[in-house]
């Protein structure tokens, strides 16, 4: 039987959980300090996400927060919970969504479902698992399948 694990109750690597099993992060607020770092250390400097009179111009409530920071900031949030920390390599996602805006103060958690295992010859891992990434209001603002 499939088991959720909140990240508040106990740290799990997903190499210790089964197919079917769930973990849920805990919250993480995205700063405009987080914002801004972002765009000086990747360029990604459209003037939705650095200004909030250019993203109500474009039809938002405010500045925006882009799509691959609050895909990163998930990844990090799952990281420090343990979940995939002792991980060797991102191999890849697939059915990356940006569902809903995530803007500046906004909270995200990341949940999680694993989907499959294997273990390697050498004794490693390969683990595939689907992430939703949901805000405060609890709406999915992210989701895909990493492995």
């Amino acid at each position: 039987m499939a088991k959720e694990y909140v990240e508040q109750d106990a740290q799990k690597p997903i190499q210790k959980m089964d197919v079917g099993d769930r973990f849920v992060t805990k919250p993480r607020v995205i700063t405009k300090t987080d914002l801004e770092l972002y765009a000086i250390s990747t360029g990604d400097t459209h003037p939705m996400f650095l200004s909030e009179q250019a993203a109500q111009a474009a039809g938002w409530k405010t500045q925006l927060v882009p799509g691959l920071l609050t895909f990163s900031i998930a990844v990090g949030l799952l990281i420090q919970a343990g979940y995939i920390k002792d991980v060797m390599a991102f191999m890849g996602s697939d059915k990356l969504r940006f569902n809903a805006p995530v803007y500046p103060y906004d909270s995200i958690k990341v949940e999680t479902e694993v989907l499959s295992k294997k273990q390697t010859g050498s004794g490693n891992w390969i683990c595939s698992y689907s992430w939703v990434v949901r805000n405060q209001n609890d709406e999915a603002v992210a989701q895909g399948e990493n492995f």
